[in-house]
């Protein structure tokens, strides 16, 4: 039960960072950084994401590292077995890479909801790390897979699997999801 909480977490820190994204864009002006614009914007000031990140990030930088850094949680908070490394590590990567300080204080925060997240990860050493692994790169690859796996499917006239489950034999109205009991 303990997993369903904290996967609900990650879950609403997700839409809280979408909310940071969307006011940046909306309040932001692009000659001043994330942190000149949460310090005089209240709405922006909430957020205590914007005041760990780099003090030199510019709102649209912030924009495409957060689209970068939390790409996959939403199909990864799905998963039956959850990859708690990935899940971090993305978000450092993309956010904090060169900022050890900050990211100490956004794993401190976030520890407060998820006890594990972070645990075993160092602080990125250089800005150099957020793009030469990027989520980016691993989604266009992931994208390619699940393309493949749609022309599969469409290729049997959308015949599933045979041995694949249907919604409407299984007690449980999301069979893979991992928080829901087995019966």
């Amino acid at each position: 039960m303990k997993d369903a909480f904290e996967r609900r977490a990650l879950l609403l820190h997700l839409g809280e960072v979408l909310q940071a994204v969307s006011r940046l864009l909306r309040y932001g002006d692009t000659r001043k950084t994330v942190h000149e614009l949460s310090a005089t914007n209240d709405s922006l000031a909430s957020f205590r994401l914007l005041t760990q990140i780099s003090q030199h990030m510019m709102p649209k930088e912030f924009a495409q590292r957060a689209a970068d850094a939390f790409l996959t949680w939403p199909q990864d908070l799905l998963e039956f077995e959850l990859d708690r490394e990935a899940l971090a590590s993305a978000v450092r990567r993309n956010l904090f890479a060169g900022n050890p300080t900050g990211w100490r204080a956004y794993v401190a925060d976030m520890r407060s909801e998820v006890v594990w997240f972070g645990a075993g990860l160092s602080p990125a050493e250089s800005a150099e790390d957020a793009r030469a692994d990027s989520t980016a790169e691993e989604s266009r690859v992931e994208l390619a897979s699940e393309v493949s796996s749609v022309a599969d499917v469409e290729g049997t006239n959308g015949q599933a699997a045979i041995d694949r489950d249907s919604v409407e034999t299984s007690d449980r109205i999301y069979p893979s999801w991992p928080w829901k009991p087995v019966v």
